[in-house]
């Protein structure tokens, strides 16, 4: 039998923003501006039951989804002066996400944080539960509103971005492109179907744990009507 979170991890606001939170409401709609009173709210196994793998204890601590503290002490800690109003934790900047027939965006909030034991500045970026830090020095524009991130893909030396105008797709391709922005909406307006569909096909030592290697998003993209196997424009999105 499946174990289902007690708390909503809905994350859609007014019927079209999507919060870069873990909920629009109730207990894990907490943020740096309006923090958890207690640790209680990160340990995911209580949480986010239905993220981890069936053979993980949920009884157990996952700490952010770690076994072992430590390795999120960086996230105590800056939780911890958020919640004493540190001020170099509260400069921040956050987009809602948004949900339109057009277009889908997803959210994103940045917070500048200072990571032990080196001092070293940097940002603390956080999506719907999922947390990463990046040095100041390796983000030469994010003043200006732009991150660089990069993770390689297979042993792969390009990094592949398809680019299209919408308005300028044959009318079948448009349907693929609606049915494909329906689901992409559908993942991300739940923190916790948004968690499992990222991890779906990673086998990583840092998401052991984690419901990966699942190909979820595959089903939900059968479910939709849209032919991935098959060469086209559904196989490029």
């Amino acid at each position: 039998m499946a174990v289902r979170s007690r708390f909503s991890t809905r994350t859609v606001v007014d019927s079209r923003y999507i919060v870069p939170w873990l909920a629009a409401e109730g207990p894990l709609a907490y943020s740096p501006a309006e923090p958890p009173a207690k640790d209680y709210f990160f340990q995911y196994t209580w949480i986010l039951p239905e993220i981890f793998d069936h053979t993980v204890n949920l009884r157990e601590h996952r700490y952010f989804g770690s076994p072992l503290k430590d390795s999120a002490r960086f996230l105590f800690d800056f939780w911890a002066k958020v919640r004493n109003g540190g001020g170099a934790a509260l400069q921040r900047y956050f987009e809602f996400g948004l949900l339109s027939p057009q277009e889908v965006r997803t959210p994103l909030a940045a917070y500048h944080y200072v990571r032990k034991p080196y001092n070293t500045p940097g940002f603390v970026l956080i999506q719907h539960g999922s947390y990463q830090w990046i040095s100041s020095e390796d983000q030469p524009l994010i003043e200006a509103g732009e991150v660089l991130l990069y993770r390689g893909i297979g042993q792969a030396s390009v990094f592949r971005q398809l680019r299209f105008r919408p308005d300028e797709l044959s009318s079948a391709n448009r349907e693929v492109w609606r049915k494909y922005l329906a689901l992409q909406a559908d993942m991300l307006s739940d923190s916790t179907l948004s968690f499992n569909t990222i991890h779906d096909r990673i086998k990583r030592c840092e998401t052991g744990g984690l419901r990966d290697g699942t190909w979820l998003a595959d089903e939900l993209i059968e479910a939709a009507g849209l032919d991935i196997d098959a060469p086209g424009f559904a196989k490029e999105l």
